[in-house]
């Protein structure tokens, strides 16, 4: 980290009279590079905020092609979250959060109670939300996590960075992801008031969720089933999940045993909130984001420009 100092004066000088890198660099015997590094600090800081007035949409085409070639009532597109290159190695991880946040904080505003369901891409998206007026807004969680020590994988932290940001009332499920077994499900709905929790989280009007692959599962699932849950999946159709529920190519949701011990909404209680925002990005999400539009599980998408451009490719 570089003197705050030093940063505040070359970006006073740059942005607010107007000098060029090369001649900040000669007037504090900097190297070009250097400036050009202080000045991004400066943006990454804090230092400097840019503001752009303007409502034109980087990628409005493609958004525009992808609701229309799946019947989206809205589509947000990043840029993209990989490297173009073969090695899919990921690039700046705020990209898809930033454009994540600003379709939540357009559908928040709208809405009466929300269901949010935890993912990497939805928590960086919540993270990046900027406070605004909602204190009417109720905040569900759509299913269990776990418990142990904050890690920014739980969530009733999720429900808790969307309540401080909007001044809403969140609301939790005591309750792991997955029950050990039937006998533990139905003591946890009905000794722990989980079900009563979801009951209310079902009449909700949006639902903000990420959008899992079969071939990678999250830490938080992985950490609550067995080996031959794992193989179950992996052996299974599954191309996708919301919330450890898995639905195949077609959006179908996959009833195993593994699917009657989550502790969440089903994907049929999912389908009847009216506006449903998935929020997931990446090559890798592709099948997945793919079985989730086509179905109608999600209505609205955030996605990054290489996966929205790799569902147009796809032949209809």
């Amino acid at each position: 980290m570089s003197d705050r100092r030093v940063v505040g004066r070359v970006a006073r000088l740059h942005f607010e009279n107007g000098l060029t890198h090369q001649e900040i660099a000669k007037l504090f015997n900097l190297s070009r590079v250097k400036v050009t590094r202080l000045l991004a600090e400066a943006r990454q800081t804090g230092i400097v905020e840019i503001t752009v007035h303007s409502d034109e949409r980087p990628f409005f085409e493609v958004e525009k092609a992808l609701a229309d070639r799946f019947g989206l009532k809205g589509v947000w597109v990043s840029p993209p979250i990989e490297s173009a290159d073969s090695s899919n190695q990921p690039l700046d991880g705020r990209v898809l959060g930033v454009t994540g946040a600003e379709a939540m904080q357009t559908m928040l505003g709208q809405a009466k109670r929300v269901v949010i369901g935890l993912s990497a891409a939805v928590s960086s998206s919540a993270q990046h939300l900027p406070e605004f007026a909602a204190p009417e807004l109720e905040i569900f969680p759509l299913a269990g996590g776990r418990a142990g020590r904050a890690s920014g994988s739980n969530p009733q932290e999720l429900v808790a960075t969307v309540a401080t940001a909007t001044g809403g009332q969140g609301f939790q499920l005591p309750a792991p992801l997955i029950a050990a077994d039937s006998r533990v499900y139905e003591a946890l709905m009905d000794m722990a008031g989980c079900a009563a929790v979801l009951d209310e989280a079902a009449q909700a009007d949006l639902l903000i969720v990420g959008v899992g692959t079969s071939q990678k599962v999250a830490p938080v699932f992985r950490q609550q089933v067995s080996q031959t849950d794992l193989e179950e999946i992996a052996h299974s159709a599954a191309v996708g999940d919301i919330s450890a529920r898995f639905f195949d190519a077609a959006g179908q949701a996959l009833e195993e045993d593994l699917d009657s011990r989550v502790i969440g909404l089903s994907l049929a209680q999912m389908g009847r909130i009216s506006h449903r925002l998935g929020i997931a990005g990446g090559l890798a999400k592709v099948d997945a984001v793919r079985g989730a539009v086509v179905s109608g599980l999600i209505n609205y998408l955030v996605t990054d420009l290489a996966c929205a451009q790799a569902l147009l490719r796809d032949p209809e």
